[in-house]
């Protein structure tokens, strides 16, 4: 029965158990693909957390390494290795029967574990530390670490994604299938009273939502959607998105220099939300998993946190964005800094965060070198993913990854700066930018502040209460 009193005979599908045809295959087991791709070629995986690296050279050691560099250039190696290879327990493992399932994002992969053993002696139990290498199939994916979890003492879990175990067809993920569920109305007179009112009006509304826009929208407007509709943007079915956009927020501006395709990431409302959420700085990205995790706010800072149990939470601030001292980084090396473009769209934009907390081992701010890709994180196109290095002290790299920046990415200028501006056709900014506050002095690389600019620092606050003003 619905709301409106409408009565339904609803047939629900029978579904049976999961019967699996019988498999005919005769080509190599797991266990063979992986030593004949991996271990015979000495292949090795990496994944860089905040601190620790983690290396597992696949039929030989596992390890976690983390690297002190000093001013002299000197190295200081901290290093853990959390198993090694036998191959003789692994040959014992009976491959002749179903694989087991794990559940790994919402869906039930089948993997092969290797155990490695032997590793530095562990300071908690006294036991050599060990660890599961769990191998699942992902298509298109050659050995990448998923995640590394330390599920007890010394103990680790590594689960890699690889596209050799999908040439064996049980470590296939299985398809999906839908039941659908068929209705009847018993109420209905003709073939327009099959589905519930509410369903027919829904279905109305969208059909006339094409017409409805055309005819409600002012001339400007009008101009607007048609530009947009040639651009590919959006179709008939997004209008009532777009409407959405076109009355709240802001709207990314300027020139737009490449062209994107059509994908879920690029598709208006997601545009929408990435602009007024991310590149406004109103959300902060988080990301790591181990005792340092990091946090990014587009246009304002990068912070390295670290949270107790307690909630208790300790911060040291790698980089501030500062606008006239990021033009000054990217003048000095304009093809690898700013906007960096490909044949076919600008596929990262490269920025500094300088004036960080000052470093014990070189007495200097921290700063931190940001890189935005256009590119998918973790084989979703709404997802972000974040790794952070240190190639010299207290000089860092954090690279964000994301689809949801292809679109943003089109509309950056030489600089690598995104304009954004008010639906209602307020002034464009470069989000956030800290252009309320006066800029008390700008560094070049060495460390030292020009003539020009001290003798300009009077006209510079002046100006910024005007944009202040404004």
């Amino acid at each position: 029965m619905s709301r409106n009193n409408e009565r339904f005979v609803c047939k629900l599908p029978h579904i049976g158990p999961d019967e699996k045809k019988a498999i005919d295959y005769s080509g190599p087991t797991a266990g063979k693909l992986l030593e004949t791709m991996l271990y015979t070629d000495s292949m090795c995986s990496f994944l860089i957390d905040v601190y620790w690296t983690y290396q597992v050279c696949h039929g030989r050691y596992v390890r976690q390494y983390h690297e002190d560099k000093n001013i002299a250039g000197h190295v200081a190696l901290t290093e853990y290795f959390l198993g090694n290879f036998d191959s003789a327990l692994t040959a014992s493992t009976n491959e002749h029967v179903k694989p087991q399932t794990r559940r790994i994002e919402n869906e039930d992969y089948p993997y092969y574990s290797v155990t490695y053993n032997h590793g530095t002696t562990c300071d908690v139990t006294g036991k050599p530390r060990t660890t599961d290498v769990v191998y699942i199939c992902v298509a298109k994916v050659q050995h990448k670490i998923l995640s590394v979890t330390e599920i007890s003492s010394c103990h680790y879990e590594i689960v890699i994604m690889t596209d050799l175990l999908c040439r064996h067809p049980e470590y296939q993920l299985s398809e999906k299938k839908d039941h659908k569920i068929l209705c009847w109305n018993e109420d209905a007179k003709n073939e327009n009273e099959a589905k519930p009112k509410t369903l027919q009006r829904l279905d109305d509304f969208h059909d006339s939502t094409f017409k409805r826009e055309y005819t409600i929208n002012n001339e400007q407007e009008h101009s607007k959607l048609e530009e947009r509709e040639d651009e590919g943007v959006i179709d008939a079915a997004n209008f009532e998105k777009l409407r959405e956009i076109n009355q709240h927020g802001y709207i990314l501006s300027g020139v737009k220099r490449f062209k994107t395709k059509e994908s879920l990431a690029n598709n208006p409302s997601v545009v929408h939300h990435t602009v007024n959420r991310i590149i406004t700085g109103e959300d902060c990205i988080v990301g790591g998993t181990g005792w340092w995790k990091y946090e990014f706010c587009y246009g304002k800072h990068v912070i390295q946190f670290h949270e107790d149990a307690n909630g208790q939470r300790s911060d040291i601030l790698l980089g501030l964005f500062d606008e006239v001292v990021h033009k000054e980084w990217v003048k000095l090396d304009p093809k690898n800094r700013g906007a960096i473009e490909g044949p076919d769209q600008i596929h990262q934009i490269r920025h500094i965060y300088s004036k960080g907390d000052i470093c014990d081992e070189t007495q200097a701010h921290r700063d931190v070198e940001v890189r935005i890709r256009c590119a998918t994180a973790d084989h979703s196109a709404l997802s972000f993913s974040m790794h952070l290095t240190e190639p010299k002290t207290c000089q860092y790299v954090l690279t964000i990854d994301s689809e949801r920046f292809c679109e943003p990415l089109q509309y950056a200028d030489e600089f690598g700066l995104i304009e954004i501006a008010p639906v209602d056709g307020g002034v464009s900014r470069s989000p956030p930018a800290l252009m309320g506050e006066p800029v008390d002095e700008v560094e070049d690389v060495d460390g030292h502040v020009s003539d020009d600019e001290e003798h300009e620092e009077e006209d510079d606050d002046v100006e910024f209460k005007i944009k202040e003003e404004l």
